[in-house]
């Protein structure tokens, strides 16, 4: 079915992919569109259309009821409000709503970011929006919404999935190099050595401010890939100035030298530290337009990747802004150079590295710089908050389970190699294989 709409309602390109993006919410035959580019929302407003990182953007309003067309009905505009937060807070520009019930905030983000209670609106009895819910983003976030929630690309197709034979892991370890880790006193970058080992993420230093290509990218990837390493991904060392170069000059030297990249699930990792020479830091906004440039990039390309910041809490605190996810550092495993699992021993879930930062947890942290990883040292060694799937489902891309546990089941394995179920209990199956039941 379409979605209703009042006879009134004017829409321009970037309010029918929003609508768009309501057919698939599951109970759409109870919404319907108020208003678009019509109606009186004051002076500047993204309903009369306005830019959001460079994109065109637009909002729509939307009412809800249990009959549809011009019912109005509170429980059902709140689902509606709570489908769009939970699914696409950070594909958002403005989510609006205030409820009268008393177990929820309202439905309130701003910028990619979720607010609740609605004070960066004023509140609720400032704001109201009792009887409609208003949401606004850009095309191209609408457009990896709809990578999202569609599971199709732009121009029609499905994401492509994850090829058989991956295994569900956790813990999910990874390595992050750079040409530092050429040097033989530091081993012979035996990546296979390192997959066996237990790695399931790798990223290489592709480049710094607009200029420097490593030379060992390209080498380092093509034997990451061989080594059937699943997750692989490139990162670039941001400097302040000329985002929109920087991001042509990575993106465009990872096209060239691992086209490949579309075809494997992909972490795009922003490095946004200090080095002697740089006149400052990269501030929260250049690392915010870098975020949004390569999803937009990746959006008008029908790519899909997993744009991931590492930007230091001694560096940063609490300042980041957007609602991108965090790569943090913290060496409490360092100090004593020894295989990486033994230095995380040190660490834990628990440690000071995982503590909120700018409002979210980190969904990755760096836990040593001088660990060992299968035949190489002085190692930076990663840890991701989930399981592999997890990891792979924020690549853009659905994971499909290892055919040793059949069509629809997934190994999960424990970190002593032993496959559990969720209570980690052994399950073993028909056969030599350890299974455990369908986690999805």
């Amino acid at each position: 079915m379409t979605i209703a709409r009042w006879p009134t309602v004017k829409t321009g390109p970037v309010g029918e992919k929003i609508i768009q993006l309501l057919e698939f919410y599951p109970k759409k035959s109870e919404i319907y569109v108020t208003s678009g580019r019509d109606g009186d929302h004051g002076p500047v407003s993204y309903h009369y259309g306005l830019d959001y990182g460079g994109s065109p953007a637009a909002a729509i309003d939307i009412g809800a009821g249990p009959t549809g067309l011009g019912s109005v009905g509170d429980a059902e505009m709140r689902d509606l409000a709570k489908w769009i937060y939970d699914n696409l807070a950070d594909l958002t520009v403005e989510l609006i709503h205030s409820t009268p019930f008393a177990d929820d905030d309202g439905f309130y983000v701003k910028n990619q970011v979720r607010n609740p209670g609605g004070s960066v609106y004023g509140g609720p009895q400032v704001i109201g929006h009792f009887d409609h819910v208003h949401w606004a983003t850009s095309s191209a976030l609408a457009d990896l919404a709809m990578l999202r929630i569609g599971q199709a690309k732009p121009g029609g197709g499905p994401v492509p999935p994850v090829p058989t034979g991956v295994v569900n892991t956790a813990p999910v370890w990874g390595f992050d190099a750079s040409n530092h880790d050429w040097d033989p006193d530091r081993g012979a970058m035996d990546l296979t050595a390192v997959q066996r080992d237990g790695i399931s993420f790798f990223t290489h230093k592709a480049s710094e401010g607009t200029t420097f290509k490593d030379p060992f990218y390209q080498e380092a990837l093509e034997r990451a890939r061989g080594a059937g390493i699943p997750v692989l991904g490139a990162y670039h060392f941001l400097w302040p100035d000329d985002i929109a170069g920087q991001v042509d000059e990575w993106m465009g030297f990872v096209a060239e030298k691992t086209p490949w990249w579309k075809d494997v699930p992909w972490i795009w990792q922003v490095d946004a530290e200090t080095e002697q020479g740089m006149p400052h830091p990269p501030g929260p906004d250049a690392i915010l337009q870098t975020v949004n440039l390569v999803q937009q990039r990746m959006a008008a390309e029908g790519a899909t990747g997993y744009v991931v910041v590492y930007a230091p809490r001694w560096l940063y605190r609490d300042s980041l802004t957007g609602n991108y996810d965090i790569w943090n550092s913290d060496y409490n495993g360092s100090g004593a150079a020894r295989p990486f699992r033994d230095q995380y021993q040190g660490v834990t879930d628990v440690a000071r590295g995982w503590d909120l930062m700018s409002g979210r947890k980190p969904r990755i942290l760096q836990f040593a710089s001088d660990a060992t990883i299968g035949r190489q040292r002085t190692c930076d060694v990663d840890k991701f908050d989930g399981d592999l799937f997890a990891l792979i489902r924020l690549c853009g891309r659905e994971p499909v389970a290892s055919e040793q546990g059949g069509p629809d089941r997934a190994l999960v394995r424990s970190a002593g190699g032993v496959a559990v179920d969720r209570n980690g209990s052994p399950v073993r199956a028909p056969g030599d294989g350890l299974v455990s039941p369908s986690i999805g």
